[in-house]
């Protein structure tokens, strides 16, 4: 199935990725005018792309290793006699309880890492440049990196101060930064290809490790990491759309499985299993009527034995919509009717659904 048009997935990554990172305010002055940009029609080149040999069949992984690029940072270090103090929440976590940050540069928004000890800020236009690096900075203000969208940039085109790496998630040992940078296109009517890069940042050393790149736009990728930081899965969109890659960041191995259902899948809203065996996704149909894709069914992947099954399906009208929310245990999952970005709307009255993945019973969750 050709994509026959782009969409404007910016605000709808950035709700998913800033929703618990940034205030809304924030949020839409930083990609309000991103459909400025020309769109572009995504190649088919992978060259850039970690590519493992495909496997032939469901039961039958290939298998090959992959050594991210690795990029070190010169340290800024500012050792201080007495450290700041941490302030008690996020709210008044503001640069102004840090100290001076990115210069006299308006900022993008900020967020705290879960420990406290480090604040991340997207800093716009520094010294009036294109350049709207990431700065990280320990709240001891011992150490301050700054991690710079033109470092990794494979583009001819240029780039322009809108571009920039974005937190992503903190490591659960505290001891890395994943950030990325979303896709800026514009038009309408595709499934999947959001991001462009996405870079690990070793808080102690500042070493900066490149895992996907696609700011040339030969291809684009959407990815999620597991929660034990062992996996990162992820989907290429090449004219081979229907692969699962999976990486193990532990010994830089990875696995392709090919997908057998009908319609594309979505990783924007997949969620992985406690045991980090199976992984939950969204599949979508394309309607020609409409020329538009549209939420068909939720399916299950087995990333050990590749099997694969659709759970529930006829999704395709609004009302009868399901976001996966989280694992309940190895078995059942929590699903809603609201997708994560408008939950908190009072417009969308939103409904809770327990699927028993063994069984496929599916019951209404009771609310407490």
């Amino acid at each position: 199935m050709e994509f026959v048009c782009k969409i404007e997935m910016t605000t709808n990554i950035m709700k998913k990725y800033f929703a618990q990172m940034f205030a809304t305010i924030l949020l839409g002055a930083l990609f309000v005018s991103c459909s400025s940009k020309q769109t572009v029609n995504t190649p088919s080149n992978t060259e850039n792309l970690p590519t493992p040999s495909k496997e032939s069949t469901l039961t039958q992984a290939s298998t090959s290793t992959i050594t991210p690029a690795t990029f070190t940072l010169t340290p800024t270090i500012e050792p201080t006699s007495t450290p700041s103090p941490l302030p008690a929440t996020l709210e008044r976590a503001t640069i102004k309880a840090f100290g001076p940050v990115c210069g006299s540069t308006n900022i993008y928004g900020s967020e705290i890492s879960p420990g406290g000890k480090w604040v991340a800020v997207i800093c716009q236009s520094e010294n009036g440049t294109e350049d709207s690096p990431l700065e990280i900075i320990s709240t001891d203000h011992s150490k301050n990196w700054k991690m710079y969208y033109r470092d990794f940039f494979k583009g001819n085109s240029g780039y322009d101060h809108h571009d920039s790496l974005i937190p992503y998630r903190w490591s659960k040992d505290g001891r890395f930064l994943y950030a990325f940078s979303g896709a800026r296109l514009s038009g309408c009517c595709w499934v999947g290809g959001r991001n462009t890069l996405l870079v690990r940042l070793n808080l102690e050393t500042g070493e900066q490790v490149e895992f996907l790149n696609a700011t040339d736009y030969t291809f684009l990728f959407d990815f999620i990491i597991s929660d034990s930081d062992n996996y990162l899965i992820f989907a290429p969109l090449t004219n081979q759309s229907n692969d699962l890659i999976i990486w193990d960041l532990q010994t830089g191995k990875t696995r392709t499985i090919t997908l057998q259902f009908e319609y594309p899948i979505d990783l924007y809203y997949a969620i992985i299993s406690p045991n980090e065996e199976k992984i939950i996704v969204q599949l979508f149909k394309f309607y020609d009527a409409d020329r538009d894709f549209k939420l068909d069914a939720i399916a299950l992947i087995d990333l050990k034995t590749h099997e694969q099954k659709v759970l529930i399906s006829g999704l395709s009208l609004k009302e009868e919509e399901l976001y996966p929310v989280r694992w309940l245990d190895n078995s059942q999952v929590l699903l809603n009717t609201v997708a994560p970005d408008y939950r908190d709307y009072p417009a969308y009255s939103a409904e809770e659904w327990i699927i028993n993945i063994n069984t496929g019973e599916l019951v209404k969750s009771e609310k407490p």
